[in-house]
């Protein structure tokens, strides 16, 4: 990969080389499909001057420093030089409390953990086959720490294995969700396909906690668009939708049932029919690492709510 700023004081030879790489870019930003990827190639900078958060709850970070780490890794992705390794820094103008925005942070891209190395931009972008299309899914779950779960995510639809990505990255990084948190996420995702419009619009929860952590998943859902547009695209863009996966309302609804100790079954309106499966979700073990628990517990979830 090559981004633009590095173009200019390179040779001509390799200014053609990297070409196709920033007019892609380009036309993906003109189309408004990701804005982020272009800033990044062309300036080595990126923004996000506005954020729903509570300062006055310490237990969640701020949503720039949460997804810093998967950041880091998109940033390593597409500024990655095809020599010495080396990356240049992006500046990054993000807003998250005790930060005045007087001068960007730095942020040093770092390499996903992928073996054989991060494939270039020209492969993912331009290459075709299934060997290239796995090289684009496992490349976007390194940038969540998850390339390992690949066969499993692979075999659920496309909108649930992003948003098991996304859990199973913040369960990773916010430290106080709890086990009431996680329910009422997966019943949110497993309950929402089966609501119409006009039964989310008569829900009404009470507004609380739940919009900051609402606020902070949303945020998590950019991410895993940037990552899939900096990876080739390995999901539709469209699978990626906010609402495939999240409803305020009822995620304030399954938030409160889940806190207020109702049922498992309550909870999930009937969508688990094996509960020996859901159980192996819901309670931790102390020998399964959080990644595992996570991701196998979702994959089990979704499985059976189909028998």
């Amino acid at each position: 990969a090559c981004s633009l700023p590095n173009i200019l004081s390179t040779s001509p030879d390799k200014v053609i080389k990297c070409l196709p790489v920033v007019n892609l870019a380009k036309e993906h930003h003109i189309q408004s499909e990701n804005y982020a990827i272009f800033n990044i190639l062309s300036n080595g900078e990126l923004e996000c001057s506005n954020s729903l958060e509570d300062d006055c709850d310490t237990e969640i970070p701020g949503q720039a420093l949460i997804y810093r780490p998967a950041r880091q890794h998109i940033y390593s992705v597409l500024l990655e030089s095809e020599g010495d390794g080396a990356c240049p820094v992006v500046k990054e103008w993000f807003v998250y409390c005790g930060n005045p925005l007087q001068q960007p942070d730095l942020i040093q891209p770092v390499q996903p953990s992928i073996p054989g190395g991060t494939p270039n931009l020209k492969t993912l972008w331009f290459a075709k086959g299934p060997d290239v299309e796995k090289q684009r899914y496992s490349t976007f779950l390194a940038c969540f720490h998850l390339q390992d779960a690949m066969e499993e995510l692979q075999a659920l639809e496309a909108p649930v294995a992003a948003f098991c990505c996304l859990l199973t990255y913040l369960m990773l990084q916010v430290s106080s969700l709890s086990l009431e948190d996680l329910n009422a996420f997966v019943a949110l995702v497993l309950c929402l396909r089966g609501k119409s419009a006009a039964e989310l619009a008569s829900l009404q929860p009470d507004i609380h906690y739940t919009v900051h952590l609402g606020a902070v998943l949303v945020r998590g859902l950019t991410t895993l668009l940037m990552a899939n547009s900096a990876c080739g695209f390995p999901f539709r863009m469209d699978d990626l939708m906010p609402w495939k996966v999240f409803d305020g309302k009822l995620f304030q609804e399954k938030y409160q049932k889940s806190h207020r100790s109702c049922s498992l079954e309550e909870l999930l309106e009937g969508n688990v029919s094996n509960y020996i499966l859901l159980e192996s979700f819901v309670f931790f073990k102390k020998n399964v690492p959080v990644h595992n628990y996570c991701c196998t517990g979702l994959l089990s979830l979704y499985f059976s709510s189909f028998h």
